[in-house]
């Protein structure tokens, strides 16, 4: 009797631990795709290829209502002369970030700044909106195409208060 009661009470411990396990799904997505093209970002003051454009330092007081803009830096998205690119005419260019309007929000931490958001032009002058395509670019895909936007901080409070104002920015370059 009691290894019944043993038995019993080892098989009740089991299958109580497996009554609370969870379960899930994990969405795995992406694409392989052979039109991917190495896209450079280039500073046009230096020519340096890099992933970072250096926006400046703007005093704080300088906000003083929401909307105002101030420039940061202009960059390059070049399309390299390149057998894996397919260009053909034209290209768009679409920014994706956490949002800030239709602006690109700077990282949220301790001490970083606040009431600022990043506005990206376009060649025209026109903004390029968070997840919306840019206005079209002409490429030739007999040479190197470089697509030229500028970079601004754009208030977002009236009280924009000091720090690091720095945000982190996809883009996916689609070519036509």
């Amino acid at each position: 009797m009691k290894s019944s009661l043993i038995t019993l009470g080892l098989l009740t411990a089991l299958t109580g631990t497996s009554a609370f396990a969870n379960t899930g799904t994990i969405n795995f997505v992406g694409k392989i795709d052979s039109s991917t093209c190495p896209i450079e970002v280039v500073n046009p003051g230096s020519g340096a290829v890099t992933n970072e454009v250096s926006m400046g330092s703007i005093s704080p007081s300088r906000f003083t209502e929401v909307g105002q803009e101030y420039p940061g830096n202009d960059f390059i998205l070049r399309i390299p002369l390149d057998a894996d690119c397919a260009v053909v005419n034209a290209g768009t260019v679409t920014f994706t970030s956490n949002a800030a309007g239709d602006n690109y929000a700077t990282k949220v931490y301790t001490g970083a700044a606040t009431g600022v958001a990043i506005l990206i032009k376009d060649h025209t002058g026109e903004p390029v909106k968070n997840g919306i395509a840019s206005k079209s670019y002409v490429l030739d895909p007999l040479k190197v195409n470089d697509m030229k936007f500028d970079a601004y901080y754009v208030s977002t409070s009236k009280d924009v208060s000091a720090g690091p104002a720095d945000a982190d920015i996809n883009f996916l370059v689609t070519i036509k």
